[in-house]
């Protein structure tokens, strides 16, 4: 990207399927704190925000008004983007690279809990024809997993080892996902991720600004951003938007191939598995080898706990820790969904620096 732009700062809280300990305000200060602290830098040092919200899920207009003070948007600009986490990094290293800004937090939250979730995503339906027929997310995804055939057996090992691996759930005792309910048919409910209350935040820089705080930095190599049809107009057995995210990302970051780092973040186990076909990475059987072997999915993705709007910049922060860890010429790319069955796809190639 132009100019280049730089994490230097990471911040997340314990997702937990209940936060009433704190409202949201709290929850993402607990992310900007870390995020700051990590960076070595102030809240008046931020030259303003990008946040990530959904008024469904705060259940109030303007949803970012819960943290534009703690963000450092106070006589400062503050933009949100009403989707996930990973669209509001892109945006923030726009902005950077472009040179328009030299210093961003970027800030994600939701608390699934204080919502009903049936409502949120029935909202989401065509209001004329199909709302009353009182669907939600689940019930698209079903129909989308019927018409891929992807078996129970091959979900439950992509669910279990993405649990494995989660930072805030224990792994899943020898076949709990075959005992799970039954939600919408061929669906478990352990097909999809956990309700989860979490945050996280990033700082973000520009190259300059990075050499001054000397802090180990990441850089974002490549951004793509793709939306497809919307759910009944499309092929559900296809993910073009994310074939299309990801050729863009990996054009703009200028690797030939996918690295061997991938956090995909779709919030249901088919969808993990026909991600991963488009990665290249083979037959459904292979996808699942690969989540097993920590090559895709090494934090577990949505599916080890990352709340819905949070799980992409959730993602990127997983992977610029390890590649904070490894660094060299070490690649990672991060990934985050919005809307039924995928309909917008974001994808970030991230790379040490």
């Amino acid at each position: 990207m132009a100019g280049g732009a730089f994490i230097v700062g990471l911040g997340e809280t314990a997702h937990a399927a209940r936060r009433d300990d704190v409202n949201t305000t709290e929850l993402a200060w607990e992310a900007v704190q870390e995020a700051l602290a990590d960076a070595g830098l102030e809240l008046p040092d931020v030259g303003g925000a990008i946040t990530a919200s959904q008024d469904f899920w705060e259940g109030r207009t303007i949803s970012s008004m819960a943290v534009n003070e703690i963000a450092g948007g106070t006589l400062k600009p503050e933009s949100k983007v009403a989707s996930d986490g990973a669209l509001a990094l892109m945006y923030a290293a726009a902005r950077i690279s472009t040179g328009h800004d030299s210093l961003l937090l970027v800030v994600a939250h939701c608390k699934e809990s204080q919502a009903d979730a049936h409502v949120v995503e029935r909202a989401a339906f065509d209001v004329f024809l199909q709302r009353d027929l009182d669907p939600d997310e689940t019930v698209a995804a079903a129909l989308q997993a019927k018409l891929l055939g992807y078996g129970p057996e091959l979900r439950a090992r992509v669910v279990e080892a993405a649990r494995s691996r989660s930072p805030w759930l224990e792994p899943l005792p020898d076949g709990a996902f075959a005992a799970s309910a039954e939600t919408a048919s061929p669906l478990r409910e352990l097909d999809r991720a956990p309700r989860m209350d979490g945050a996280c935040a990033l700082v973000l820089c520009d190259e300059e600004t990075a050499g001054r705080l000397g802090r180990p930095r990441v850089r974002v190599a490549g951004c793509g951003n793709a939306a497809g049809p919307f759910w009944i107009d499309g092929d559900l057995t296809a993910a073009p938007a994310f074939r299309t995210a990801l050729a863009d990302a990996l054009a703009q970051a200028g690797w030939g191939a996918p690295p061997e780092q991938l956090e995909l973040s779709p919030p249901f186990a088919h969808q993990v598995l026909l991600l991963g076909g488009e990665l290249g990475l083979g037959g459904p059987e292979d996808v699942a080898a690969a989540v097993e072997s920590g090559r895709l999915l090494p934090t577990g993705g949505a599916l080890a706990g990352r709340p819905t709007v949070v799980a992409g910049l959730s993602a990127a922060i997983a992977c610029a820790r390890r590649l904070r860890d490894e660094g060299g010429r070490a690649r990672a790319l991060a990934h985050g969904t919005t809307g039924l069955v995928g309909q917008s796809q974001h994808v970030l190639c991230l790379e040490a620096a």
